[in-house]
């Protein structure tokens, strides 16, 4: 399933060069590709494996949502992660692509937490 994490202020966003350091920082195993050919709002392509289980992440162009096609569980890890590269007077939305879930990531909040706001709809 795909997910997202995005931005309500959809002025403003992460650089693509604070992601690719975190990313490199964080995740040292993750694979890491640059936007390639026609993928016009794809920027940074990312596929980690963990437990068992395998996430591909990419960001808008913008730089203000990820998409996270993995488990939920895996998804909201990576989206607390960015949470944590978004300034705290950002607002971070969690919610799967056709939207049938919607909530905000809010600093401090636990993995469970994240796992949560989709438990909750």
């Amino acid at each position: 399933m795909t997910y997202l994490a995005i931005f309500e202020d959809q002025s403003r966003g992460v650089r693509r060069t604070d992601l690719l350091a975190a990313l490199e920082r964080d995740s040292p195993s993750a694979v890491i590709r640059e936007r390639q050919g026609s993928q016009e709002s794809r920027d940074v392509v990312w596929t980690v494996s963990e437990g068992g289980q395998e996430l591909e992440g990419y960001s808008h162009v913008d730089g203000t949502c990820i998409y996270l096609d993995s488990p939920l569980e895996l998804a909201a890890r990576f989206a607390l992660w960015f949470r944590g590269l978004v300034p705290t007077d950002v607002e971070l939305f969690f919610c799967d692509d056709s939207y049938s879930f919607n909530g905000s990531i809010e600093p401090g909040m636990s993995l469970g937490d994240v796992v949560a706001i989709a438990a909750d709809e």
